[in-house]
Order: structure tokens, then C-alpha cells, then sequence
């Protein structure tokens, strides 16, 4: 069943994390716990019913005692709050999984019978959830956005996807998502390590035709272009994206004057340039 295996999903990680604490230093092993505290839905739980002495695997004794002092209404109300700030949207999380992946949503409750609140909670439980730019210590830098962050989540086959069917449609979701966000100038703020994408002149560029995707979902080749103050996103033939790129990137030498002036004088329009 699915939620059967959601479960399975958290609970596995929570048990790695626990167990990953043994290896760091005194500083790192309480950030680790806390860290799972906050993001974990079913590690939090069991440490509401059970307490820190009753965790499993079992927490050392020196964090047994740092951990007895936690506030457990604190603790509830604070995990909720994350998960509704990554649902619903807020400071950090922008549009949030209901504002950025509307379809991608809709599309796994039709198959899989899970809500949102659901799917938030595993993917706040999930390694990839790790690379969001507003989780400290993010270990890739200034972090991902959340939008990227989810579609590495939904990539790498979650238990009610685990063939990863779903990635085309999240990969446009996502896309779209992160060209607003550095359409708002926000971009200095995060990386971009999106498959298909790329900076050129300052601008973020994105293609992928979409030619996996069932035809059901209305996916067609697409191209994603942002700088700061503008946006462009729409259905485009790769030649026309390449050349695109290749005037914003510098590489137009070898194009014809006329062809050239044409495609300045697009990407001048759309405030490219």
C-alpha cells in the first residue's frame, strides 16, 4: 500500500540519521538529532511518545541528557510550522509545494491516494530535502531552492513513485518555479543545478522537449529564460534555444548579421539583453 511504504520511507531515514550521530563530534551529534527532530516527522514522534531514552536506535548518554530538556509542545508546534511554510509558501520557501507543483500534486493524489501535508512530510524527511538553502549547514553551499530541492526528491523515486514516472512533469513544475524566482532577484541567493540549465550572459537558460512525458500531460518542448525583472517561459524548438544561448553566451561569430540582429533584437524585447 502506499502509505505503507511512505512510512517505510521516514522511518528508514530516521534510523540512518540516529545511527549517523555515532560518527560526528559532540557539537555535530546534537545538530544531527536536532535536525531530524525538526524535519522528521515520524523521528519526532517517537521521540514525543518514547523520549530521548527511548529512541531507536538508542541515543547516547551524554544526548539522552541534552535532549530530556526539549519542549515538547515547542517541538510539535515548530515542525508544523515547517511543514506548513514548505506546503503553503512563505519567507525562504517562496510559492511552496502547492503554489510551484499544482499539477505534480493533483497528479499523485489521482494515482497514489496521497496529500500534500503526505508528500511534504516524506520529502522533509529525505536527503534531498538537505540541499534547501534555508536548512543550515546545507552541505552544497548556498543551497538549492525548494522548487529544485523537490524535483531531485521526486528524480531520485520516492516509495509511491520509485520508477520516477512523475519527473517530467515536476522537471517543467520546477523549472518554471526557479525562473520566477531569479526573475525576482532573488538568484544571487542559491544555486542552480537544474538538468538541462545553464547561466549565459547572466541569464538562466533551460530546454528540454519533454519527449518522455504522456501525451496526456501536454508537455511540449519548452524554454525557460530569466534575468532579473523578467521572465520568459514558453514553447520553443531547440535550434531556436541554441541560438538564443549562443548570442547571450558571447559564441554568435559565426552567424549571419541579419540572423544575429534578429535574435538581439528578441532577447532586447523581452528585456534580455
Amino acid at each position: 500500500m502506499p502509505h505503507e511504504a511512505a512510512e517505510a520511507d521516514v522511518a528508514d531515514v530516521a534510523e540512518a540519521g540516529v545511527a549517523d550521530v555515532a560518527e560526528a563530534g559532540p557539537h555535530g551529534r546534537i545538530l544531527r538529532v536536532l535536525d531530524r527532530l525538526l524535519y522528521d516527522a515520524q523521528f519526532r514522534s517517537a521521540f514525543v511518545a518514547d523520549g530521548p531514552g527511548g529512541m531507536r536506535p538508542p541515543l547516547d548518554a551524554d544526548l539522552i541528557e541534552v535532549f530530556d530538556r526539549v519542549d515538547l509542545t515547542e517541538l510539535r508546534l515548530v515542525g508544523r510550522n515547517i511543514r506548513s511554510a514548505v506546503v503553503s509558501g512563505g519567507t525562504g520557501t517562496g510559492q511552496g509545494l502547492k503554489g510551484a507543483f499544482a499539477r505534480t500534486l493533483e497528479t499523485i493524489r489521482e494515482r497514489h491516494g496521497l496529500g500534500v501535508n503526505a508528500v511534504a512530510e516524506l520529502f522533509l524527511a529525505s536527503a534531498q530535502f538537505q540541499y534547501f538553502r534555508d536548512v543550515p549547514y546545507s552541505p552544497r553551499g548556498r543551497g538549492l531552492t525548494l522548487p529544485e530541492c523537490f524535483h531531485r526528491f521526486m528524480a531520485a523515486g520516492p516509495s509511491f513513485d520509485p520508477e520516477g514516472t512523475l519527473e517530467p512533469l515536476v522537471h517543467f513544475e520546477a523549472a518554471s518555479a526557479i525562473a520566477r524566482a531569479i526573475a525576482t532577484g532573488a538568484g544571487a541567493t542559491f544555486d542552480v543545478t537544474l538538468r538541462g540549465a545553464a547561466f549565459h550572459g547572466g541569464v538562466f537558460c533551460a530546454f528540454r522537449d519533454y519527449a518522455e512525458a504522456p501525451a496526456a500531460w501536454e508537455l511540449h518542448p519548452t524554454m525557460f529564460l530569466a534575468g532579473a525583472g523578467r521572465c520568459v517561459i514558453g514553447p520553443a524548438g531547440r535550434p531556436l534555444f541554441d541560438a538564443l544561448t549562443s548570442v547571450l553566451a558571447g559564441h554568435d561569430a559565426g552567424m549571419a548579421p541579419d540572423v544575429r540582429a534578429k535574435l538581439q533584437q528578441r532577447l532586447r524585447s523581452w528585456g534580455l539583453r
